[in-house]
């Protein structure tokens, strides 16, 4: 395997394994967002833990993304 290609394996790994996390805190999110609406306070989801946790990991797979896209972009000329 090429230098290269271990980079972008290992990119793409990490993208997927943020992406992932990135999902599990969306969905505890969703979750006290569910309850906010129920209570009718729906406003109060934005400053809870939940929320802050959820837009910390869209900006982890958002970085994760873009290194693989970096690491893309180098790829050798054939």
């Amino acid at each position: 395997m090429s230098e290269w290609s271990e980079k972008i394996a290992a990119a793409t790994a990490a993208a997927e394994r943020t992406q992932a996390a990135e999902a599990v805190a969306e969905m505890k999110f969703d979750a006290i967002h569910a309850q906010a609406t129920a209570s009718g306070d729906v406003a109060s989801a934005v400053h809870t833990g939940e929320f802050h946790a959820w837009m910390a990991a869209r900006h982890a797979t958002d970085a994760a993304w873009g290194l693989w896209s970096t690491v893309m972009d180098s790829r050798p000329a054939s």
